[in-house]
């Protein structure tokens, strides 16, 4: 029996200005927002599906391997991020007809875009709007001899933020809307949470699709109330909050394209160009990720290199797994026994122009 696939949808905003540039915008810039002020800029806006990979054993995601991406393009009539990543679901599940998948996004791709239809092979964990108009999934029963349309959805329910405020006043620990403790570990720390969950419909994006409703509360205060959601109705609250922070790990994948891969620095402006050198450094990202999982983690060279790790540095960052292939490269490269001195001379000089270079 195959397991799950845990697949991380997001996007991110590749900085670039010029007049020829093709497939230019202005998009909402991530890294400059803060809660209260939305920050805009110019750039790519690059739609990534990755694939969380985790540590053997743990459970816990250390790596998102870039799998497809498709640029955002600006402008009336061009398809939205959620379509996009819809495109590309589409086609990993043509390549796995047999398998199953669980998808990950934050709040942007809980959108109709995505969601509406979406294949039962698929469940999605991600962020509630917190006003979000959510009903009942029980349909009352109509009353006989009533004429038009039937019902499809119950009563109104409380909005999600609405929820954690009746847990509020709640004052026994009895009935609904009562909150819950949870034990979980999240971005690689334990936490006591609370939460209250309860299944509704949200027809604006996923029609009448029951979904599992899931309010967090930490009572430590260290972080905000989160409102999130799952397709399967049977997931635990602890798997929804648990699952909901692999999310982390595209985010962590994107700050190495940019400052260790420096994929926004190449000076390129054709559409061909923009079309193919962010997906092919995202492809390279996963190649050096996948040979270091595979080969490089028990190498020569990376024991070497583990050796020399600072207190904040990580085994699993992109640049120590670059270091470690490099090393390999040289050390598969060069064998003084199969070189005569002058071979050797000319190997040193070389080293000295590239160290020359490289200073």
């Amino acid at each position: 029996m195959f397991s799950t696939i845990t697949l991380l949808v997001d996007d991110t905003l590749a900085h670039k200005r010029g007049r020829s540039v093709w497939g230019l915008g202005w998009f909402r810039d991530a890294v400059a927002s803060t809660k209260k002020r939305v920050a805009t800029a110019s750039g790519h806006n690059w739609v990534v599906l990755a694939v969380a990979v985790c540590l053997p054993g743990t459970g816990i995601p250390i790596l998102a391997l870039p799998l497809l991406a498709r640029l955002h393009l600006p402008g009336k009539g061009q398809p939205s991020g959620p379509e996009l990543a819809r495109a590309m679901l589409a086609e990993v599940l043509e390549w796995f007809p047999h398998r199953r998948f669980t998808l990950v996004g934050d709040g942007g791709y809980a959108a109709e875009g995505l969601l509406q239809e979406l294949d039962e092979r698929v469940t999605f964990v991600g962020r509630l709007r917190s006003d979000a108009a959510l009903y009942d999934p029980r349909v009352p029963p109509a009353p006989k001899g009533k004429r038009g349309r039937k019902a499809k959805k119950g009563p109104r329910l409380p909005k999600p933020k609405e929820a954690a405020q009746k847990a509020d006043r709640k004052r026994t620990a009895l009935g609904a809307w009562v909150w819950q403790g949870v034990e979980v570990v999240v971005y690689g720390c334990a936490r006591s949470l609370q939460t209250v969950a309860y299944e509704a419909v949200w027809p604006t994006v996923l029609g009448y699709r029951a979904i599992k409703v899931v309010v967090v509360r930490d009572p430590s205060g260290r972080m905000r109330d989160a409102y999130l959601f799952t397709t399967d109705l049977r997931a635990s609250e602890a798997w929804v909050i648990t699952r909901f922070a692999w999310r982390w790990a595209i985010e962590v994948m994107f700050r190495a394209s940019k400052q260790v891969l420096d994929i926004e620095a190449p000076q390129h402006w054709s559409r061909p160009s923009v079309e193919k050198l962010a997906p092919w450094v995202w492809s390279m990202q996963s190649v050096i990720m996948v040979w270091y999982i595979t080969a490089g983690y028990e190498s020569a060279e990376a024991r070497e290199m583990r050796e020399l790790l600072g207190e904040w540095d990580s085994e699993w960052s992109l640049r120590h797994m670059i270091q470690v292939l490099r090393r390999a490269i040289l050390d598969a490269t060069i064998d003084p026994d199969s070189a005569n001195e002058a071979q050797l001379r000319q190997m040193v000089q070389t080293l000295k122009s590239w160290a020359n270079l490289a200073a």
